[in-house]
């Protein structure tokens, strides 16, 4: 919860709404150990305990209850940066959506999202489950999600698009008004999972502004800081950083399990806590050095695969293709 791994825009989304509303900023920020021009800044980054000091206080300090809603409505592609951009040029709502999901740690994650898709009923679903586990905190945090989600899809997908339904897991909400006004569809309450649904037949349109050479080089580029990012934490940190230092030497779980001093078992117990796996660890380091030796050495295709610990060209080829969609060669210049 301390790693300052995270941008600050959703902080300084909710300090813009309770400025409006009267409140000094500095007030909104106490015990976040963060001043006006930390969160106005891309050079600064924050860690969950921050975030949920600052939920905390929005939360006491609003007059408007829906503060969720209103400050999610209001982030936009461009607060994201790099993940924004790779989300509003991707071809198709649904490139977007499961590109989201794959890296939705680089936007903050407090949630975890899921695509739902139901072929029978034509009906999708956008599912959100709370990570952040604090009972005070969890309407906050859905409605925060809602409103934000409503937002990227509006601006990807275009103004028209609506939302079948909202389904909230809690009680119906006193500001009921806003969420009316804001979704414009049916609101229920006290249901089984935290989803908004819409109809499958925008998830193959194009968006509007997709753009194929931008959703590459962003994606490429979101991999990278996927990787950076995940080396500064936990247990996931220590293994991407001890595969990244010898691949070929620590390319088995129970190489790297031995290095840590735990058993392969407490290693893969303390990665699934974490959401991830070693082989998802071990294809990421893989994915990312390939891409580096094919863009930026003379190395052939032979070598990177044995450099990587494949048993052969072959084997490396195929797994290549599995983790970007492209072909090695497409990838030399």
């Amino acid at each position: 919860m301390d790693d300052k791994i995270y941008p600050t825009y959703k902080i300084a989304k909710l300090a813009a709404i309770l400025e409006e509303q009267g409140v000094c900023v500095d007030t909104f920020l106490d015990g976040t150990n963060l001043n006006r021009n930390d969160i106005l800044t891309n050079s600064i980054c924050i860690s969950q305990r921050q975030l949920i000091a600052a939920y905390r206080n929005a939360i006491l300090l609003s007059k408007d209850c829906g503060i969720g809603l209103l400050a999610g409505n209001r982030l936009g592609v461009t607060d994201y940066g790099l993940y924004g951009y790779a989300l509003i040029s991707s071809a198709t709502l649904r490139e977007a959506l499961l590109f989201s999901i794959k890296y939705h740690q680089m936007a903050t994650p407090t949630v975890r999202m899921s695509l739902l898709i139901n072929d029978e009923t034509g009906i999708s679903a956008f599912r959100m489950e709370d990570l952040i586990k604090i009972d005070s905190l969890y309407q906050f945090n859905l409605e925060l999600q809602f409103g934000l989600v409503f937002s990227l899809f509006k601006e990807m997908a275009g103004p028209e698009f609506r939302f079948m339904e909202v389904c909230a897991k809690f009680d119906k909400a006193e500001y009921y008004e806003t969420y009316a006004e804001l979704f414009d569809c049916k609101i229920s309450f006290n249901q089984p999972y935290n989803e908004l649904k819409f109809s499958s037949d925008w998830l193959d349109k194009p968006l509007l502004r997709a753009n194929s050479i931008t959703a590459e080089v962003t994606k490429e580029l979101c991999d990278q800081t996927l990787i950076e990012m995940r080396s500064k934490e936990g247990m996931t940190g220590d293994v991407y950083r001890v595969i990244s230092s010898n691949i070929r030497g620590f390319g088995q779980e129970e190489d790297v399990a031995s290095y840590l001093n735990i058993s392969s078992r407490t290693l893969r117990r303390k990665l699934l806590a974490e959401e991830t796996s070693f082989q998802k660890i071990l294809n990421d380091v893989r994915s990312q050095m390939a891409i580096e030796y094919l863009q930026n050495s003379d190395f052939s295709i032979e070598e990177i695969a044995d450099r990587l610990g494949f048993s052969d060209a072959t084997n490396f080829r195929h797994a290549f293709k599995k983790w970007t969609g492209r072909t090695a060669g497409s990838y030399q210049t």
